[in-house]
């Protein structure tokens, strides 16, 4: 009898460890909230919302120490090496009408095979979108996963079976090192809906989709508004920093992602009451994200700039680093003995989802399967050949560490590197940013003028009830 999806695999358990640490440190930071919410016994259904194409089912696995199934969409199974790889990860395909109509029949053994993942007692993911968002909203449910969790429920009798909204946030969609918030939801009981189920499937699905989504929207930052979607953003972006000095908050990423949320609202009720002061504020917001794009600066650095000797403090920082490197032999060494074992930080991954994939919200996913596939290639090669030359030159330096010693070095060396990076390169980013504000105050100091001007009449439009 084959293995069943959801049962033990030595080999995946050695290998999760790996891909959530390294899935971690992808992002500057990672805050995860609620996981007391998550049923202790028995199966679940988790519904993430979706931006990202990979990185929502990275965070889940970061969530639930149990192995959990995932369902993706059909059409990346078509090569059988992906299809067996994917298995491996436990992965089962979903098929859509755009694969064909006769291809929908097979969703019949899927959705059983999910089912029984849940009857076995594990959890069960679904992107209850059905597909993936470039934006900050969340978009209708699909029913697959309501038809699923209403069969399993049925199966279950009195055993109770639960769907729990996860709110996954990202600072930045592209960028690696940004900072990424899970927000897991109150779980959503299946038992209640059954009597309706059991008469009326398809009211109750609609029922079961209503319920979710409210759910969902609570733990995500979603700006329902369409019109003034990018406006709302803008207004988020640079009210943030000062809607939490209000409320006496530090700005960790949690605490933004809350006032993000609460201010999205906020201006989502504020669209829909009208009148011409909603109108102007909008109008306003959408002249500073013009200004802030002529200028070539980020809303945020327009939103919270440093003082100018806090920019010139950390360029004079990054100099004295490149000055010792240069002046120093044994920072050298050191350095670049770092860079030859852990040299992805360097290397430009970002970019080239940008050149090959057309999809925003693969390029992020692209990004960290470079990084994480080739960096483990990478890292076993330099271990072997540090370990046979016993460090390379500098080796020379240090006689009395043997070839093991120094292939183990070059083997963890990157692995307790990759936090650093994260935190490093953050900051790298900053500097630049702020530097090019500084010199656009320097040069462009009309055009500057003005964008302050425009930051400080937005400041203006935050709610007196924005605490959290």
């Amino acid at each position: 009898m084959p293995q069943a999806i959801q049962d033990f695999d030595p080999v995946y358990s050695f290998f999760k460890p790996l891909v959530v640490y390294t899935a971690r440190c992808h992002y500057n930071s990672v805050t995860i909230r609620g996981r007391e919410h998550l049923p202790i016994e028995g199966g679940y259904i988790l519904a993430p919302c979706h931006q990202q194409a990979l990185m929502e089912p990275l965070a889940i696995l970061a969530v639930t120490r149990r192995p959990t199934v995932f369902l993706a969409r059909a059409d990346v199974f078509n090569n059988n090496a992906v299809r067996a790889f994917l298995t491996f990860l436990k992965i089962l395909p979903v098929y859509r009408i755009r694969d064909g109509k006769e291809s929908l029949s097979k969703n019949a053994d899927i959705f059983r095979r999910s089912e029984q993942v849940l009857l076995d007692g594990k959890p069960l993911c679904l992107m209850a979108e059905g597909r993936h968002n470039n934006k900050h909203q969340l978009l209708p449910l699909v029913k697959g996963m309501f038809r699923i969790a209403g069969e399993a429920q049925r199966q279950m009798g009195n055993t109770p079976l639960y769907i729990v909204p996860v709110g996954i946030d990202f600072d930045e969609y592209e960028q690696p090192f940004a900072n990424m918030v899970v927000d897991i939801g109150e779980p959503v009981a299946v038992q209640p809906f059954m009597e309706a189920y059991i008469e009326n499937e398809p009211v109750a699905l609609n029922r079961m989709r209503e319920a979710v989504a409210l759910a969902m929207h609570r733990q995500m930052y979603d700006i329902r508004s369409t019109h003034h979607y990018d406006d709302i953003h803008t207004l988020c972006n640079v009210l943030i920093p000062d809607a939490l000095r209000c409320s006496h908050l530090r700005r960790t990423p949690w605490n933004r992602f809350l006032m993000r949320r609460r201010l999205a609202n906020h201006f989502d009720v504020l669209e829909l009451s009208g009148g011409q002061e909603a109108e102007q504020l909008f109008s306003d917001a959408r002249e500073f994200r013009q200004q802030c794009q002529s200028l070539h600066v980020s809303e945020k650095t327009v939103a919270v700039p440093w003082p100018a000797w806090c920019t010139v403090l950390s360029v004079l920082v990054v100099l004295g680093v490149v000055a010792a490197c240069v002046l120093m032999p044994w920072v050298r060494w050191i350095v670049l003995f770092c860079v030859l074992c852990f040299p992805w930080p360097l290397l430009p991954t970002a970019l080239i989802p940008h050149r090959f994939v057309s999809d925003t919200q693969f390029r992020s996913s692209v990004d960290y399967g470079l990084r994480f596939f080739l960096g483990i290639l990478y890292t076993i090669v330099i271990a072997i050949v540090a370990g046979c030359t016993g460090g390379f030159w500098l080796g020379q330096h240090v006689p009395d560490l043997g070839g093991l010693w120094w292939a183990l070095i070059a083997f963890d060396l990157p692995l307790l590197l990759l936090p650093i990076e994260g935190k490093l390169f953050t900051w790298l980013r900053l500097t630049w940013q702020h530097l090019s504000l500084l010199m656009r105050r320097i040069f462009a100091p009309r055009a500057t003028k003005k964008l302050f001007a425009l930051r400080d009449r937005l400041l203006q439009a935050i709610p007196q009830d924005a605490t959290l």
